[in-house]
């Protein structure tokens, strides 16, 4: 193929794809400020049935993850430590596990000795689809009122600085540093 046939052909798949992204409403999240979507939710472990209506009343850090995802894991433990962490200022963590395979969430979760709620997202995956979560990590902080106050795509450090910052940001917790 001659070298300006293929300069062609590259622009012309960048603009097939720029296309594609194109402004879609039904594809833009909910951003800061809009409500949580209310939807059942059933625990990993126990399946005890939830809803995120119940979960009002207290700041919420809602982590999106699945075991299939590296960054996803390498983050669970932190997690874990900043639920610890967090009870005393009255914030509660959650995970939504995304993944088909729930004996695998579940081994994941036991083999890492996570003990704060992780929930399943059922079928048709309505909080995922609701938030419209596209890709993983994704963390969500929502107020006690039940409001979305930020979103954080990617792994992030929930032990370190940056961690503290985004939760000081939403939730003017004012944590200390060094924690």
């Amino acid at each position: 193929m001659p070298k300006r046939l293929r300069w062609r052909s590259a622009w012309l798949t960048v603009l097939l794809l720029l296309a594609a992204c194109g402004t879609d409403s039904g594809s833009i999240q909910p951003g800061i400020g809009a409500p949580l979507p209310t939807v059942a939710l059933t625990g990993l472990t126990d399946e005890t049935p939830t809803s995120t209506d119940a979960l009002r009343g207290a700041p919420l850090v809602i982590t999106f993850w699945a075991t299939w995802c590296h960054p996803c894991r390498r983050e669970m433990p932190g997690f874990e430590r900043l639920s610890n962490r967090l009870a005393a200022h009255g914030v509660r963590v959650i995970g939504v596990t995304v993944d088909h395979d729930l004996n695998l969430a579940r081994e994941f979760v036991r083999g890492h000795k996570l003990t704060f709620p992780i929930y399943v997202d059922g079928d048709r995956k309505a909080l995922q689809s609701g938030l419209r979560v596209v890709a993983l990590p994704e963390t969500v902080l929502v107020s006690a009122e039940g409001r979305i106050v930020a979103r954080i795509l990617g792994e992030r450090d929930w032990d370190g600085a940056e961690g503290d910052k985004l939760l000081d940001r939403a939730f003017n917790l004012r944590l200390a540093p060094g924690h």
